[in-house]
């Protein structure tokens, strides 16, 4: 099971690497906004039913382009409303990673409708741990986890992307 099988309030989904909105961006044919670069990208995701880091992700059928993205996820005490960023940042109390599952070829259509995310975003999954900032050490600073994350996909090395570089915004 994730360590928290579902958010008592909310999923927020918050694009800090601007970088790679640009390229999903660019794959579907769609601009890039200047503000994205200044002004966070949020959205709301279900957060009814996480799964845990080794279930299988259910998908009817890969033609939907099921697509996956290595993510550190916070998970907070309650934010007051109207604060600040770095007042946000204080609030953050543990950290694990995430599997953010996309489906890829229906989100076009999804989000042409001006709604946002439903049907285009399966369940998350999450580490089977969670750790909070001071168990990071140096590694968590400036709101960032500065450390590589080594992605793996059916035992398959994908990726190593360093988590706290290209990250425009932080947690906060």
């Amino acid at each position: 099971m994730a360590p928290l099988p579902r958010a008592f309030l909310q999923w927020a989904d918050g694009s800090s690497y601007v970088n790679h909105v640009e390229l999903v961006r660019r794959a579907r044919n769609a601009e890039m906004p200047p503000e994205f670069w200044t002004d966070p990208l949020m959205y709301q995701g279900g957060s009814d039913d996480f799964i845990g880091a080794t279930d299988d992700i259910v998908c009817a059928s890969e033609s939907y382009g099921i697509d996956f993205e290595a993510e550190v996820a916070v998970i907070t005490s309650d934010v007051p409303m109207a604060s600040t960023p770095d007042e946000a940042l204080r609030q953050v109390r543990l950290l694990m990673l995430v599997n953010d599952v996309s489906l890829r070829n229906l989100i076009p259509a999804e989000l042409a409708k001006g709604f946002g995310f439903f049907q285009s975003k399966p369940a998350t999954a999450f580490s089977p741990v969670a750790v909070t900032p001071d168990e990071l050490g140096d590694v968590w600073r400036e709101g960032r986890v500065h450390r590589p994350m080594i992605v793996h996909w059916n035992g398959k090395k994908v990726g190593q992307p360093d988590c706290g570089t290209d990250m425009v915004f932080h947690f906060g």
